[in-house]
């Protein structure tokens, strides 16, 4: 089969057409996003971690466009038309930070802010012991003693929605905590008299009352009804929680007031 240079000079010229309307259309489009301004992305991160803050509020002043930012750390803004603006970033336990940004009106740009988290002081808290019912009044007096461990009112009302084994195994020294499916739970230790294959389970009671023995867990006790916890490893238990069944330590529970 022959080639026929009509057939050749023809397709040359459709082909010419066609790439010329092509570039018409991207032309086209560029100068459209340009005109759509500038589209900037600011990333907020954690200046001591590196890690991304979520839902940080970041606002484009003096335009008072506003976003937050998602699971990346990013917060995106189209149309910004050329000038210079000022990007603030706020977030609860960090400090508020802005940036100076100049934009062309016809590009993008990208804007990292690095938060630094700030510590709120609490105001001191004074314990009246003449109001206090009689077990938290013996609660502070062994807490001054400093003969166990202990947790306060204050640090639970804290940690509220923080399950009751991670508070005792966050805050207490030798405790580990064995849950059932029932969602009762057993604080055990390795230390102890009654220790067997390595663990040794730590008598509880709720309110003065044992609530365990050495085959029954504790049943889990809702963090927003604890008002106090104090721990004793065997060789510290007040004389009054002492018993056969308490060698391999106490936990004491008490009810918020």
């Amino acid at each position: 089969m022959r080639w026929h240079p009509f057939l050749s000079a023809q397709m040359l010229k459709t082909f010419r057409e066609v790439t010329t309307c092509l570039l018409a259309m991207r032309l086209f489009a560029i100068g459209d996003a340009q005109a759509q301004g500038t589209i900037l992305r600011a990333t907020v991160a954690d200046a001591r971690t590196g890690v991304y803050i979520l839902d940080a509020e970041v606002t484009i002043d003096p335009i008072g466009l506003k976003g937050v930012t998602d699971y990346f750390g990013d917060a995106r803004f189209t149309g910004l038309r050329k000038g210079r603006y000022t990007v603030h970033a706020r977030h609860m336990g960090f400090a508020p930070l802005a940036a100076e940004v100049e934009v062309s009106g016809r590009d993008s740009l990208d804007v990292t802010l690095l938060m630094s988290s700030t510590a709120h002081e609490l105001a001191e808290v004074t314990v009246d012991a003449t109001v206090l019912p009689p077990f938290l009044k013996e609660f502070e007096q062994r807490r001054r003693q400093g003969k166990g461990q202990y947790i306060t009112d204050s640090v639970i009302r804290a940690s509220l929605g923080i399950p009751l084994e991670d508070i005792l195994t966050s805050r207490l020294r030798g405790i580990t905590i064995l849950r059932y499916p029932s969602g009762a739970f057993m604080p055990i230790t390795t230390r102890g008299t009654n220790n067997f294959k390595g663990s040794c389970a730590i008598s509880v009671y709720w309110n003065g009352v044992r609530i365990t023995d050495t085959r029954s867990p504790a049943v889990d006790i809702p963090t927003a009804f604890i008002g106090a916890i104090e721990f004793y490893d065997p060789g510290t238990i007040p004389a009054q929680y002492q018993d056969l069944g308490s060698g391999c330590g106490v936990l004491l529970l008490w009810p918020r007031p």
